[in-house]
C-alpha cells in the first residue's frame, strides 16, 4: 500500500488568524515555496519575511514573491563546495551569512522566528531569542540522513547547540525527523513542513493514453551536475541499450548545468537517443511530462527532490535513487513507480526490465496510483505542520488561535 498520510499532515487549516507576529528567515524563496508561504501568511495575522538574497546565480529564474511581505537582508555570501565522500561528487553551493539579522529582528520585534536550515541565519535568529526570551524560535529543517553525512565537527556542534535552543523545529520528511531525533530533539518539539508541488503550474488535464508511444520516452529534470547523477546515468542507460539492441530509448534531459556539453557529446548506441532541452517554465514543465513514459531520478544526495511530486501529480510514474527522501517516502516499487540504488551497478538495468515488461492495462493502474499518491499533497497541506509549529511555541490549543500564557504584544 501507499504511505499513509499522518494526522499531524492534516489538509485544514484553521480559518481565523492565529494572533502572532511571525518572521521567517530563509536564503531566497523557490517558485514552490510561494504558495506554501502565502498559506502561512494567511492564517497568521502578522507574517514577515527575511530573504538572504533575491535569488542564487545557479537558479534560472525570475523571483515572485506575490502579495508576501518581503525584506532582503544585508548578506555576504561565499561560494564553497559540497564534497560528499561517500556518493563520491564536489557539487557548488552558496553560503548566506546575513550580518544584519539583530537589527531586522529588532525592528520587527516577532512573537515568533522561523528560521530555514542550521547555519549561520539560524545562529542569529537564536541569539536573538536568547536576548529575548519572550521570542520563540522555530527551527524550519530541509535534510535527509543521506545529505547530512560527512557535514564536519564543528557543523555538528553548531546543529546541536541550534537544536537544544529551538521551541520547536519542523522537518520535511521521515529520514529528516530521524536525523533530527538522532541529534537530540525531543519528538514533541518535531513538526511537518514538507514539500508541495506549486498549485498554479500543475497540469491538470485527464490522463492521456501512452501507450504504445511513450514507453520508450524516459525523462530526466534538473540541474546537469555531479550530484544529479547524470553521467552515471548516461553510463548505465548506454550499456543497456548496448545489451537489448531491439528495445530503442529515447532519454531527454530538461534542465542545464556545469555537465551539459559533456552529456550532448556523450556517444550512444544506435538505439538510444539522447535529448538536451535545456530550462523549462513549470507550467510548460508539467505539459510536458505527459508525453513521456516515465521519470527517471537518478541523485546521488538530495533532502528531497521536489521533481518527483511534480511527476506524479501529472501520473508519471517514478524510476527513482534511493537517495533522494522525496523516493523513498512516495514511490512503492510496482504501485506508482520504481526504486533503484545508482550506486549499485545492474540494478537500474533490472528495473528498466520490469518497467518496460508492465502491461498497458498495469501501467494505465500505475498512472492513476501516481496521481492519487500526492492528490492531498497541496501547499495548504504542507502549510498545516509549520502553523501547528507556531502554535505549540506560542501556547495554543490546536482548535484556539488565542493565547493561553503570557506573551508581550508586538
Amino acid at each position: 500500500m501507499l504511505p499513509q498520510t499522518r494526522s499531524d499532515h492534516s489538509t485544514e487549516i484553521e480559518s481565523s488568524l492565529i494572533d502572532a507576529r511571525v518572521v521567517f528567515l530563509t536564503h531566497y524563496i523557490p517558485l514552490y515555496q510561494v504558495r506554501v508561504l502565502e498559506s502561512l501568511a494567511a492564517s497568521i495575522r502578522d507574517f514577515h519575511v527575511l530573504l538572504s538574497t533575491p535569488v542564487e546565480p545557479n537558479r534560472d529564474f525570475e523571483p515572485d514573491w506575490s502579495d508576501l511581505d518581503v525584506t532582503v537582508q544585508k548578506t555576504w555570501t561565499l561560494r564553497r563546495k559540497w564534497r560528499h565522500r561517500t556518493a563520491g561528487f564536489d557539487d557548488p553551493l552558496y553560503v548566506h551569512l546575513p550580518y544584519d539579522t539583530a537589527s531586522q529582528l529588532a525592528r520587527l520585534n516577532p512573537d515568533v522566528v522561523m528560521s530555514l536550515e542550521l547555519g549561520a541565519r539560524s545562529a542569529g535568529a537564536a541569539l536573538h531569542c536568547k536576548r529575548n526570551p519572550d521570542t520563540k524560535l522555530v527551527l524550519c529543517t530541509y535534510m535527509s540522513e543521506r545529505t547530512e553525512l560527512g557535514r564536519g565537527i564543528l557543523r555538528s556542534y553548531l546543529r546541536r547547540w541550534l537544536i537544544g535552543r529551538a521551541d520547536a523545529i519542523t522537518y520535511n520528511g521521515p529520514s529528516c525527523k530521524r536525523y533530527l531525533e538522532q541529534s537530540g530533539a525531543p519528538e514533541e518539539n518535531l513538526f511537518p513542513l514538507p514539500y508541495a508541488a506549486d498549485d498554479r503550474s500543475i497540469h491538470r488535464g485527464p490522463l492521456r493514453p501512452q501507450e504504445p508511444g511513450t514507453r520508450n520516452r524516459l525523462l530526466v529534470v534538473g540541474q546537469l551536475s555531479q550530484r544529479k547523477g547524470v553521467l552515471p546515468l548516461m553510463s548505465q542507460i548506454s550499456n543497456y541499450a548496448s545489451q537489448r539492441p531491439d528495445q530503442p530509448i529515447e532519454l531527454t534531459f530538461i534542465g542545464n548545468g556545469p555537465l551539459q556539453s559533456q552529456i550532448e557529446s556523450q556517444s550512444t548506441p544506435d538505439n538510444l537517443e539522447l535529448k538536451v532541452l535545456g530550462n523549462r517554465t513549470p507550467s510548460d514543465l508539467s505539459l510536458d511530462m505527459t508525453q513521456y513514459g516515465c521519470l527517471v531520478a537518478p541523485t546521488l544526495a538530495d533532502e528531497w527532490m521536489l521533481v518527483v511530486n511534480e511527476a506524479l501529480h501529472v501520473g508519471l510514474p517514478v524510476v527513482g535513487s534511493i537517495h533522494a527522501q522525496a523516493v523513498t517516502t512516495l514511490i512503492e516499487n510496482g504501485v506508482n513507480g520504481f526504486r533503484y540504488d545508482p550506486m549499485i551497478d545492474g540494478e537500474l538495468a533490472s528495473v528498466l526490465d520490469q518497467y518496460f515488461q508492465v502491461s498497458a492495462d498495469a501501467m494505465c493502474q500505475m498512472r492513476r496510483a501516481a496521481q492519487q499518491s500526492v492528490a492531498n499533497r497541496t501547499p495548504q497541506w504542507a502549510a498545516a505542520g509549520g502553523l501547528a509549529a507556531v502554535r505549540h511555541v506560542m501556547g495554543m490549543s490546536a482548535t484556539n488561535n488565542s493565547v493561553t500564557n503570557n506573551r508581550r504584544d508586538p
